[in-house]
């Protein structure tokens, strides 16, 4: 495969990184409306309280090249396009504050008690599970159907742009999720706050006609298999056949620490995404690096496949060293492209129509220590500080044989030379 990169574009600038290293002017969500690209910028802080607030939004009408801000409202019209005409768009939510429901305390746990009972409004019950963050941060993780009627419900928000008209309508998608489990965070910086369960993937029509979209589980979960919990992230997949209005659990991957093939050191499965390839198959990828959970920002990204319109999977085994937002997108000349990242930025392309040869990867960004690039220099770089980006990129298709990689970088030079949190994007080509 022969890779080639056009000139950096710029899309938005920000703020200096030594105002805030980590979390405004980063994860750029880029969508394709058909007359023109639009971009999602994320400019608060990297927290689930603060999941839904709102972006900052850019334009261009000239596929890629230049770029003006626009308004908000235009979330609406980025969801998946659905063969009637239809849009859906699952917005992003904030957590939700329980910090006024009566926690059960963990000294009434005893060999008699009930966890098949449903704790009373206002209440939260003993939890099944629960793990800890570096700081302090205790998650505790409840099978969802304990949790006060109020807060057991298994469905996403949704908004949808009917066929012809321009303002959407909020509704409920209804999700089937065996074993739904919902946690809450407590201790510093967090005042009892639910996460939400909106799914973070990105939705695709599958082949069979049904809408297909990822999702993990929060910080600890209990297994499907044995009802048992488990303090790591699952990666989950869901599929719609009623154009989205009620979505059914496909695939479930666990991640099996079992210290031989898997390291033992991970957060689990949580970030993924899949692909239809054009032999029938299946292909998914899984982050599995979590600082909260091991203290290191990048471990392996690992792969599996599936025959049978994903009930059953192959056992994952790794894709590559790094890989903390795998993305994939098969160009209309058939070639499969994986883009991941941290540190560095890559892209391996496929053109067996399997998932299973790859290209060696192609450099984007480099995995080496980008300190040096800063307004102020640094002895001993943290970990961003060497990275330099947030490295969560994504890509859209842009020729038959070309895509637009969008990506952040924290030392990127305004016209003064000041280096400024930076959302960029440049058109990569691959050709056989």
């Amino acid at each position: 495969m022969k890779f080639s990169m056009g000139p950096e574009q710029v899309i938005l600038r920000g703020i200096r990184p030594e105002e805030q290293l980590w979390g405004a002017y980063q994860f750029p969500r880029p969508y394709d409306l058909g007359d023109r690209l639009v971009v999602a910028v994320h400019v608060t802080e990297d927290n689930i309280k603060s999941f839904g607030q709102q972006n900052r939004w850019m334009e261009s009408r000239d596929r890629g090249k230049t770029w003006r801000e626009i308004d908000p409202a235009v979330a609406a019209e980025c969801g998946l396009r659905l063969p009637d005409g239809d849009r859906i768009y699952f917005p992003m939510e904030n957590g939700v504050s329980l910090a006024n429901y009566a926690p059960e305390p963990q000294e009434y746990l005893t060999p008699g008690y009930d966890f098949s009972r449903q704790a009373e409004e206002g209440t939260l019950p003993i939890p099944d599970g629960f793990t800890c963050w570096p700081g302090g941060v205790q998650i505790n993780a409840y099978d969802a159907r304990r949790l006060p009627p109020s807060l057991a419900g298994s469905e996403w928000r949704m908004l949808r742009i009917p066929a012809g008209e321009t303002r959407p309508i909020e509704e409920r998608a209804a999700v089937d999720w065996p074993y739904l489990t919902r946690v809450v965070f407590n201790g510093p910086g967090y005042d009892a706050i639910l996460k939400p369960i909106f799914p973070r993937g990105t939705p695709k029509l599958g082949p069979d006609g049904a809408i297909w979209v990822s999702a993990f589980s929060g910080e600890g979960h209990l297994d499907p298999e044995n009802g048992q919990y488990s303090p790591y992230y699952s990666a989950e997949l869901f599929r719609s056949e009623d154009r989205g209005r009620s979505f059914q659990r496909r695939g479930h991957m666990e991640y099996p620490a079992d210290g031989r093939e898997y390291p033992y050191q991970s957060g689990g499965f949580s970030d993924s995404d899949f692909e239809f390839m054009p032999d029938g198959s299946i292909l998914w990828l899984f982050r599995s690096a979590w600082y909260a959970s091991t203290g290191y920002e990048w471990a392996p990204m690992y792969w599996a496949r599936s025959m049978d319109g994903g009930f059953t999977w192959t056992r994952p085994k790794e894709f590559a060293p790094v890989g903390i937002l795998p993305r994939l997108c098969t160009l209309q000349n058939g070639i499969t492209l994986a883009l991941y990242a941290r540190p560095g930025i890559f892209m391996k392309a496929c053109k067996d129509g399997k998932g299973l040869e790859w290209s060696e990867p192609f450099e984007i960004m480099t995995a080496g220590d980008r300190s040096a690039l800063a307004n102020v220099s640094v002895k001993r770089p943290r970990f961003h500080d060497w990275d330099g980006a947030c490295n969560n990129p994504e890509m859209l298709p842009l020729t038959e044989n070309s895509v637009l990689v969008f990506y952040s970088d924290f030392y990127y030079p305004d016209g003064e030379g000041i280096k400024r949190k930076t959302i960029l994007c440049r058109e990569i080509t691959i050709e056989p």
